[in-house]
């Protein structure tokens, strides 16, 4: 069969006794020292290179119906260099066919066959000469049956590297026929990569880039055998697909052309030719792969030698104009430079290796942006996700470094125009700041936090204020809304997210959530105080606790991810993530419990489905004596909100039975204390509860309403409404509360009685 006449004029011939020690002689003797299905036939010295060049040949195991014309028995070239320089796998048969997985070569030489992807730093770790061989032959056995492409592999690219990158942005893409003018910056530690960005926002500087972008039909894979190295080479490899790439450049050449200043501009620029071939594989996958081709010339230049334009020698502006009669310059030369195409990194990018399937575009207002708002912010944002508006009233300061996002570089300036600053770097896209306190802000920036507020579809609360945490739960907008914050020792992170229609806000889950600390045993520490903080000033509130900032980027990163789960889900959630010392991670997490609300003179009682069942529980357990407890929960008093979030269980001293029962007192007061001081003194003493026998509903007798009233006089003093709770068969329930304010007032006494399903007054 005919060699390819590249081996033919490749080197001398020599023997293995005369090659060094190394790959070459390691190989060649292996081969003779019986390796099957492979024969030694020449080896050549090219001793003005250096190389070693080994032709044998390898039998191939075919099927019947052949995909490529492999043929049993291959003549394969292999090119052993130095050491560090993986050896090259050539093609001698002259007729041997293109397929898909083969290496770019300089013209004249056979094709190159790309047996294994693995950079040769980490394959020659494994190197045999064997492992070798057999890699060759499981290569031309593949090819033979049409098996290249591994249904995993993502589909081969195009065109191969070159030493020129470009990272241009997607949009040169949406440009369609319009001109995409750009400043191309090379990185000064990395001459070889050039940064495109948007003439009009780097004036100065920079080398012009007129780009033309092509997006090519879904082809099948394949490759290019020699990268073109000027523009005609390119339009014959561009050929087969479809393009007329020397029509097309003429075509927008005589479009964008002109002697006034845009046109002008243009035709000085160097010309970047860059393709979006999507590349399908089999199942229908397809993967988009950019190549670009850089001119020498300028897009003046080319017009002139393609025929179509004239320089204009007018003394009326500038640039070119178009030719009436096209005459190309024969023999001219235009040059292009490859560049492999890197997209500047944007949401759709973001996304895509973040494993989402579209970038999550909805509008989020982040409040505020200290250590964990600022990693929320931009681990999210590196995952694509929503477009911001940072709301946050400090500067960033020396010691915020330890465990802020931002860099040193950002110290004195506003943490929310710093983030949505580097936020928007990172998307290419502007993002928003408000640089104000949510809870004191001017009138201009009231207005515009009601602006981004009402076009948010999320509110993050990163700001680890109680007070903020409730003002966002009750601002009137639609946004649905999720609060992040670390434990005092900064081993925990929670996230609370309400349900999607805001049934269960963030003040219902503040209540849950201390119920859950108050109940499971693993957080029974969880509020506990810190150590002593760290001085950062003169001041005496200047204080920060002592929080690495590895353990604060693991949490951050949890609530990250946890934010961008919950939020694909419909339901409420409480979780809580703690980090041991050891590394490993305990998760808590609870579903939010719908809520009752009711309207008692001007308090507003909530208590949820949990809180019922509770109740409930602990009623069972009694059975069939009657029990009873104290309630602790939520009082804001600037709201005149009760939450209602724990029931403890009766004093030991308590006396019941089923007909009667009498609180004891045994212990209360230090459980109570107890319940303040795991919730950092959240929670606080609302009132009673109680159960009532078998068979009897949960209406509330004479003696409970006595007992309301007195509980009344007694939570007065405290501004609070006095409460009772009754549980009974069936799950009925009563909550009644009493208001000695409101019964002076009116001169009456009115109990308020509320079940479940809520239902009369009386």
């Amino acid at each position: 069969m005919p060699i390819h006449a590249w081996w033919t004029a490749f080197g001398q011939a020599t023997t293995i006794d005369a090659l060094a020690e190394g790959p070459a002689r390691a190989f060649t003797e292996a081969v003779t020292a019986g390796m099957p299905a492979i024969t030694l036939v020449e080896i050549k010295d090219d001793r003005a290179t250096g190389y070693i060049g080994v032709h044998v040949e390898i039998d191939v195991e075919r099927p019947q119906d052949l995909t490529h014309p492999i043929r049993a028995q291959e003549p394969i070239g292999i090119l052993f260099g130095p050491r560090s320089i993986r050896p090259s796998v050539l093609a001698l048969r002259d007729a041997f066919p293109h397929t898909m997985h083969q290496n770019s070569v300089p013209p004249g030489m056979p094709f190159s066959l790309c047996v294994d992807d693995r950079p040769w730093a980490e394959a020659r770790l494994t190197y045999t000469p064997a492992e070798f061989s057999r890699l060759i032959q499981l290569w031309l056995a593949k090819a033979a049956r049409g098996e290249l492409q591994d249904p995993a592999q993502p589909p081969d690219p195009f065109f191969y590297a070159t030493d020129m990158s470009l990272v241009l942005p997607r949009s040169v893409f949406d440009a369609g026929s319009a001109a995409a003018e750009f400043a191309g910056f090379m990185h000064p530690e990395n001459p070889g990569l050039v940064i495109a960005r948007p003439l009009n926002q780097n004036p100065q500087g920079g080398v012009h880039l007129t780009v033309m972008a092509f997006a090519l039909p879904p082809q099948a894979m394949t490759s290019i055998r020699h990268l073109p190295q000027t523009l005609e080479g390119l339009a014959q490899e561009l050929a087969p697909t479809g393009l007329n790439l020397r029509d097309e450049i003429k075509d927008k050449l005589k479009a964008w052309t002109g002697i006034a200043g845009e046109g002008a501009r243009r035709m000085a620029a160097r010309l970047a030719i860059v393709v979006a071939l999507p590349v399908a594989a089999d199942g229908g996958r397809t993967a988009n792969d950019f190549r670009a081709f850089v001119t020498d010339n300028t897009a003046g230049e080319i017009g002139i030698i393609l025929g179509v334009l004239h320089e204009n020698n007018s003394k009326v502006g500038k640039g070119y104009v178009r030719a009436v009669i096209e005459t190309p310059i024969a023999g001219a030369s235009m040059p292009v430079i490859p560049a492999q195409v890197h997209l500047a990194f944007d949401r759709d990018l973001a996304a895509s290796i973040a494993g989402r399937a579209t970038a999550d575009r909805r509008k989020a207002v982040l409040i505020g942006a200290g250590s964990l708002g600022s990693q929320l912010g931009i681990d999210l944002a590196r995952e694509g996700a929503n477009g911001w508006t940072v709301v946050d009233g400090d500067a960033l300061l020396p010691h915020n470094l330890a465990r802020h996002a931002l860099l040193a570089s950002e110290i004195g300036a506003p943490k929310a125009a710093a983030l949505a600053r580097q936020i928007g770097m990172l998307l290419n896209e502007k993002q928003s700041a408000i640089i104000t306190d949510v809870l004191s802000p001017d009138a201009e920036q009231a207005k515009a936090l009601d602006t981004a507020l009402g076009a948010a579809s999320i509110i993050i609360d990163a700001s680890a204020s109680v007070g903020v945490a409730r003002h966002m739960s009750d601002l009137p907008c639609a946004a649905r809304r999720v609060c992040a914050f670390f434990n005092p020792s900064g081993t925990s992170v929670v996230l609370l997210t309400e349900d999607v229609q805001r049934g269960i806000t963030l003040r219902d889950l503040e209540a849950q959530y201390h119920r859950l600390i108050l109940t499971e045993p693993s957080l029974t520490e969880h509020l506990a105080a810190s150590e002593d903080g760290v001085r950062y000033s003169g001041s005496c509130r200047s204080l920060t606790n002592k929080i690495p900032a590895t353990r604060a980027a693991i949490l951050s990163a949890l609530a990250a991810r946890g934010i961008a789960d919950t939020l694909e889900r419909d339901a409420a959630k409480i979780t809580v993530w703690t980090l041991s010392p050891d590394g490993s991670v305990a998760v808590v997490q609870r579903d939010g419990e719908p809520v009752n609300r009711v309207a008692v003179g001007k308090w507003q009682l909530n208590y949820d489905r949990g809180f019922l069942a509770q109740l409930s529980a602990l009623r069972d357990q009694r059975l069939p004596n009657e029990t009873g407890g104290a309630i602790v929960g939520i009082a804001d008093m600037s709201r005149n909100a009760l939450h209602l979030a724990h029931a403890l269980p009766e004093p030991e001293d308590s006396r019941s039975s089923p007909a009667h029962f009498e609180r004891g007192v045994v212990g209360l007061a230090e459980s109570i204390d107890d319940a303040a001081q795991r919730s950092m003194h959240q929670v606080r003493y609302l009132g009673e509860w109680h159960s009532h026998p078998r068979y009897a509903n949960a209406l509330p007798s004479d003696t409970d309403i006595a007992q309301l009233a007195y509980l009344g006089g007694e939570l007065a003093a405290d501004g609070l409404p006095g409460l009772m709770a009754i549980a009974a068969d069936r799950g009925d329930f009563s909550v009644l509360t009493f208001d000695l304010v409101q019964c002076k007032r009116n001169g009456v006494l009115k109990v308020i009685l509320r079940n479940c399903a809520p239902k009369t007054d009386t």
